[in-house]
């Protein structure tokens, strides 16, 4: 007889955002800060490394096996106990900003925060992730009522409201919402929407939002945190996961060699994350291509990756219909035109620019590639499906604006 099997079962998402995160040892919780949460790991007054590196390990491992907390906290007391505590101990804050404390990280109250924390963060990245997945199919959100026996004024306000799964009030109100927060939402249809704004309880707009600001007291900084949002957790975690993965991706693209740079953008270009990126109400730019030799010598510059913005994304999503219809997902494109193709400088008015057209095994396909700040940076400015005869009659452009000259 099969052993029958425990916990829950786990999104993949929910591992890969906790897997991703790098350690930062931290005196106090106001030492990591808002959207840092999405890549740094902290435990408030875990100043020593190897402790931290336990407590991370442990909780990867409980997400992984959808473990709750008495069976997380009975795994770590033994590994604390060999680090050697399993019992109060003095911390000094390495900055000397504050007094040593006294610390007991076998207390009850403090592993359930540190496991509720971090596995609903974890929990509510993954479900963002999943959210732009599908939310063709499933375009709004409904703010569910917290799950507290106490539950806050203020999120049972929020409570009934529905709202298009990239309406900005998500940016900063999809729980959790504060510390201990249990708040949820649902993903729900457009029928479904309809059907609930015929009954009490349910609402289109949400409540005025009033801002309030929070000074940093470890760093000075001052933040306008939602009324309602504990400070520190005005952040959507899976929105600020999305901008941690383009950053880390940049960084990381910077400082290794052109085959290994290809493979992290091919990778990037088959998971949701071009999807997530296109989504974001602010302005970023997803690394897309590697620039060869040829490219890099007919714009003059010095980069090596071709960007695009995710307001380019969003424009030639919405523009470009038909069978072979521009999504997130289609600039994964951009490298292979970019190598098979030809490039044909069509004398753009501004920044250096060179089209690119290549056959691939849908049809032809058009990619126009810029030189911006000084060559430091190659911008995809267009991608969009053509004609054959594209090509022929761009050569011919040039040919006759050369003929003019």
């Amino acid at each position: 007889m099969a052993e029958p099997r425990r916990g829950f079962r786990v999104p993949p998402e929910v591992p890969t955002y906790f897997a991703e995160k790098g350690l930062k040892p931290g005196f106090s919780w106001l030492d990591v800060w808002g959207e840092e949460h999405a890549y740094a790991f902290t435990v408030a007054k875990a100043v020593d490394l190897e402790l931290l590196t336990a407590f991370r390990d442990s909780i990867a491992k409980a997400i992984d096996a959808g473990q709750g907390f008495e069976t997380w906290r009975a795994g770590l007391l033994p590994e604390l106990e060999r680090l050697g505590w399993a019992r109060p101990r003095r911390v000094a804050d390495p900055t000397g900003e504050r007094p040593d404390a006294m610390v007991n990280f076998t207390a009850p109250g403090r592993l359930q925060t540190i496991f509720n924390s971090n596995m609903r963060s974890a929990r509510a990245a993954g479900q963002w992730e999943r959210i732009q997945r599908t939310k063709g199919a499933l375009p709004y959100l409904l703010y569910v009522r917290s799950a507290s026996a106490e539950p806050r004024v203020q999120h049972l306000a929020w409570a009934g409201i529905i709202l298009p799964a990239d309406d900005p009030w998500w940016v900063t109100h999809f729980p959790p919402n504060g510390w201990h927060c249990k708040c949820a939402v649902r993903q729900i249809s457009r029928f479904e929407r309809d059907q609930k704004l015929g009954q009490d309880g349910y609402s289109i707009e949400p409540p005025t939002l009033e801002m309030k600001p929070f000074v940093n007291k470890r760093t000075g900084e001052v933040t306008w945190v939602p009324e309602g949002i504990d400070p520190g957790w005005q952040t959507n975690p899976g929105l600020a996961r999305a901008r941690t993965l383009v950053t880390r991706m940049n960084r990381r693209l910077a400082e290794v060699g052109e085959a290994e740079a290809r493979r992290v953008i091919t990778e990037n270009a088959a998971s949701p994350t071009p999807r997530v990126i296109s989504a974001l109400p602010e302005l970023v730019f997803l690394p897309v291509a590697v620039a060869p030799p040829a490219l890099a010598a007919e714009l003059g510059g010095v980069a090596r990756i071709v960007e695009v913005s995710n307001t380019t994304m969003r424009a030639k999503t919405a523009k470009h219909g038909g069978s072979r219809a521009v999504g997130p997902e289609t600039f994964a494109k951009v490298q292979a035109v970019i190598d098979a193709g030809t490039m044909v400088d069509e004398g753009r008015p501004g920044p250096v620019h060179r089209s690119i057209f290549a056959e691939l095994g849908d049809g032809w396909w058009q990619a126009v590639v810029k030189a911006a700040d000084g060559g430091r940076h190659y911008i995809l400015s267009s991608l969009h499906a053509v004609k054959q005869r594209a090509l022929a009659d761009a050569l011919a452009r040039r040919a006759k604006n050369k003929g003019d000259e």
